[in-house]
C-alpha cells in the first residue's frame, strides 16, 4: 500500500504545473549572439564596416528559480559568404537548461576598385577603367584598392562593368613575340655579357621564353625583362 501511495504522489507531482521565475527575451538572447560574432570579428582584426543579420525570429525563454548564466559560442569560423551558426546556452545553477541556435548572416563592406566598363582580355587597363565604390566582400579574395597595383596589366578573363576586381584577374601583357629580335643579357658566374638573339616563343614580362643566340645559334631559356630585353642566368 505504501509503495502504491508513493507512486501516486510522484504522478501528482509530475502533473503539477511548473513554475518559472525568469523570462529571458528573445531579443536579449539574439543580442548576446550578436556580441559573440562581434567579438570574433574584433579578434580577427576586422575594422571594416559590417552588418549582422539573423535568419530567425528570436523566441523568449522561461527559466526556473536559480542562478542563471548565459554563454554564447561559435562552433565554426565566421563566414562572409555563407551563414554562421551561433549557439547560446542558458545555464541554471551551473547546469545547461536550454540551448538556442541562431544563424547569422555577416556582411562586410570595403572600398575597392570597380570596373567602369566591360574589360576585355589582353587589353591593358588604366585609371580611366575604374572607380572606387563600397561593395560587399566575400573574404576569399584580396580586392584591388590602388590602381598602381594593376596599371598597365591586362585581364586574362572578361570582366563585366560594375565588377570589383582582384589582382588574380590580371597578368603582365605580352612583351615579346616569336621571331622578334631582342638583346640577350647573359650572367655567367658573375660575369655579365650581351648578345643579339631571336625569340622562339611568345612571352610576358617575368616569364621564361626560348631564345636563339644569333652568334652561336644556341637555343637558350631566358627571362623576359621588357619588350626589348631577355636575361639568361647560367
Amino acid at each position: 500500500m505504501l509503495k502504491i501511495f508513493f507512486v501516486a504522489v510522484l504522478l501528482m507531482m509530475s502533473l503539477m504545473p511548473r513554475t518559472f521565475a525568469y523570462t529571458v527575451s528573445g531579443s536579449d538572447l539574439q543580442a548576446i549572439a550578436r556580441d559573440a560574432v562581434e567579438k570574433v570579428l574584433y579578434e580577427r582584426g576586422e575594422t571594416r564596416r559590417h552588418e549582422i543579420f539573423f535568419t530567425q525570429t528570436p523566441q523568449d525563454v522561461r527559466l526556473p528559480e536559480g542562478t542563471v548564466d548565459v554563454r554564447a559560442e561559435l562552433p565554426t569560423a565566421v563566414s562572409y559568404i555563407s551563414l554562421t551558426p551561433v549557439r547560446v546556452v542558458l545555464y541554471v545553477n551551473q547546469r545547461a537548461y536550454r540551448t538556442m541556435n541562431f544563424t547569422a548572416n555577416v556582411r562586410v563592406y570595403d572600398n575597392v576598385l570597380v570596373a567602369n566598363r566591360d574589360l576585355r582580355i589582353e587589353v591593358p587597363v588604366s585609371a580611366a577603367d575604374f572607380h572606387t565604390a563600397e561593395v560587399i566582400i566575400d573574404g576569399r579574395n584580396e580586392y584591388v584598392k590602388d590602381i598602381a597595383e594593376i596599371n598597365g596589366l591586362v585581364p586574362h578573363r572578361f570582366i563585366r562593368a560594375g565588377s570589383p576586381v582582384t589582382k588574380t584577374f590580371f597578368q603582365q601583357p605580352v612583351a615579346v613575340n616569336s621571331g622578334q629580335r631582342v638583346n640577350i643579357i647573359i650572367n655567367y658566374h658573375g660575369i655579365r655579357a650581351s648578345a643579339k638573339g631571336i625569340v622562339m616563343t611568345r612571352g610576358r614580362i617575368g616569364s621564361l621564353v626560348k631564345v636563339k643566340n644569333e652568334t652561336s645559334e644556341k637555343i637558350l631559356t631566358a627571362k623576359v625583362i621588357d619588350e626589348h630585353t631577355v636575361e639568361v642566368t647560367m
